[in-house]
């Protein structure tokens, strides 16, 4: 059994340690023109999000199984894995199993707090030999609305937490039946939008949910409100969210995915990136939602468990 692994530093170390007993891997950072012409001699291949499994990595070639221990699958070509019959081993709905995991709902809430309270800019203001508070008085939580699109599990958990801190938290999601204690239910996207203070996304990334948030929702939004989104960047339209943060239609933006942001490393430029540089009211961090070290062992390990499983090589 052959493995490769194009980009080792988004795994643990108990993971590929792991992999290593019961496989012969090859784990060392490429680019995707080198992936692509590797992995057509390997039995099966482990990624995140920063690699990109498409056509031509299944074609011609063993690959027989991608396993990628995420809930997102956009950075990989379903139809043609189902076209070659390539095995696709991932988390999205493994309900038991990712209770245990809170890495991406704690890092929503961190979010909301950081861009709230100006906590970028007061630690930059620091590092500069500044000590004045003045300059980034926040806004609490407290009593504000939170608007969840999307109660799923890591909606459910953010739903929770913030109303542990006080929060008022509006949920729109037509197909959770069941709302966590104290969680009202908004009666469309519209009523959300237009009474909640804090906007967060927890939904997958679906021909249907692209561009969910455009210009029609940007208009609809109470002025004033922060925008949170740790799903997946192509929800959201990056010119409509550039120009209402511009109109000041948002107050702020947090955002942990940016649409697109698989040609960010080749390209070195974003609308969102290039306008954040130099505007305080839009926070972007690299998709770190699911990297905590706790999470990344878990979530190695059982994906690779199951497909040894399935290959026979562990009980």
């Amino acid at each position: 059994m052959r493995i490769l692994c194009p980009e080792p530093s988004s795994f643990s170390c108990a993971g590929l340690e792991f992999a290593r007993r019961h496989a012969s891997v090859c784990a060392r950072e490429m680019g995707e023109v080198e992936f692509e012409s590797e992995a057509r001699g390997y039995d099966a291949v482990l990624v995140r999000f920063n690699t990109r499994v498409t056509q031509r990595v299944m074609q011609g070639g063993r690959l027989k199984a991608v396993l990628t221990p995420t809930t997102g699958l956009d950075h990989i070509d379903l139809q043609a894995a189902r076209r070659h019959k390539v095995r696709v081993y991932h988390l999205r709905g493994k309900k038991k199993f990712l209770r245990q995991v809170s890495a991406t709902a704690e890092l929503t809430v961190a979010l909301m707090l950081a861009v709230l309270r100006n906590l970028p800019r007061a630690v930059d203001a620091v590092k500069q030999g500044h000590w004045q508070p003045g300059p980034f008085r926040g806004r609490e939580v407290f009593e504000k609305t939170l608007g969840i699109i999307g109660c799923g599990r890591l909606g459910g958990k953010v739903a929770r937490v913030c109303r542990a801190l006080g929060m008022r938290v509006v949920v729109f999601d037509p197909y959770t039946l069941r709302l966590p204690g104290g969680v009202e239910r908004a009666s469309s996207l519209q009523s959300l939008l237009s009474c909640s203070d804090v906007i967060s996304l927890h939904l997958p990334l679906l021909p249907e949910t692209k561009h969910m948030i455009g210009r029609r929702e940007f208009e609809q939004i109470k002025a004033g409100a922060v925008l949170i989104n740790t799903s997946r960047g192509a929800i959201v339209d990056s010119q409509a969210l550039l120009d209402a943060l511009e109109a000041r239609k948002l107050s702020a933006a947090a955002l942990d995915v940016v649409e697109n942001e698989h040609g960010i490393a080749q390209q070195g430029r974003h609308l969102l990136i290039d306008y954040a540089r130099d505007h305080v009211n839009l926070l972007i961090t690299p998709h770190i939602g699911g990297s905590t070290f706790e999470s990344v062992e878990r979530t190695d390990l059982f994906i690779l468990g199951r497909f040894f499983k399935d290959e026979g090589l562990i009980a």
